[in-house]
C-alpha cells in the first residue's frame, strides 16, 4: 500500500476513534464516519468491505500499538521488571482509550483478535527470554498469563473502570510477580 492508502486508512481510523470516544450511543454508522473522516464513500471502501472489516482493522492496529509500546518503552533485560513494565504499557494504553476498548470487548471476533496478537507478541517474548526452557510450556505460559492480565482488564472495562490504572498495575505486579518469580528462580 502506498502512502497516500495509509495515510487514508490511518484517518479513517482516527475519525472511528474519534467517534466512539465522544459518541453518546455508540451507533457508529459509514455515513457518520465518512463526515467525520471527510472521506468519500468510495474510498471508504476501497480500503474496507463494511464496518466490521474496519472495526477488525482498528483491533489489529490497537494490538500492533500496544505491542510496539512496550517493545520501545520496556526495560532492558529479561528481569521481572520488564514484564511488570508491560503490564504496565498495557494498562494505560487501555485507560487512555476506554471507550473503544469497550467496543471491542463487546465484540467476541474483535477481542479474539486483539488477545490472539498480544499472546503472539508475549510467547515471541518468553522464546528468546527463556531459549533453554520448553517451547510448548512457554507458550502455555504466554498465553496463561495473557488470559489473566487480560481477564482483569476486561472486568475493569466491565466495572467502568473504577480503580485507577495505578491501581490495577499495582495488582497485577503483584499478582504476576509470583509466577514470573518461580520462572526466574528456575532458570
Amino acid at each position: 500500500m502506498n502512502d497516500y492508502g495509509i495515510k487514508t486508512r490511518n484517518s479513517i481510523k482516527a475519525s472511528l476513534e474519534d467517534l466512539i470516544e465522544t459518541s453518546a450511543d455508540n451507533n457508529v454508522t459509514v455515513s457518520k464516519l465518512l463526515k467525520t473522516a471527510s472521506v468519500a464513500r468510495s474510498t471508504f471502501y476501497v480500503y474496507y468491505e463494511n464496518m466490521e472489516d474496519l472495526f477488525e482493522d482498528l483491533a489489529m492496529d490497537y494490538a500492533s500499538r500496544i505491542i510496539s509500546l512496550i517493545r520501545s518503552n520496556r526495560s532492558s533485560g529479561t528481569g521481572v521488571q520488564s514484564y511488570r513494565d508491560a503490564y504496565e504499557i498495557f494498562i494505560n494504553f487501555v485507560a487512555e482509550h476506554k471507550k473503544v476498548y469497550s467496543m471491542m470487548l463487546k465484540n467476541l471476533k474483535l477481542e479474539r483478535m486483539f488477545l490472539n496478537s498480544i499472546q503472539n507478541y508475549l510467547y515471541e517474548q518468553y522464546l528468546q527470554d527463556f531459549p533453554s526452557k520448553d517451547s510448548k510450556l512457554l507458550q502455555y505460559s504466554a498465553y496463561a498469563c495473557t488470559n489473566y492480565v487480560y481477564s482483569i482488564i476486561k472486568q475493569w472495562a466491565e466495572d467502568d473502570f473504577d480503580k485507577t490504572p495505578e491501581e490495577l498495575s499495582n495488582l497485577l505486579t503483584d499478582s504476576i510477580g509470583i509466577a514470573t518469580d518461580i520462572f526466574y528462580s528456575n532458570k
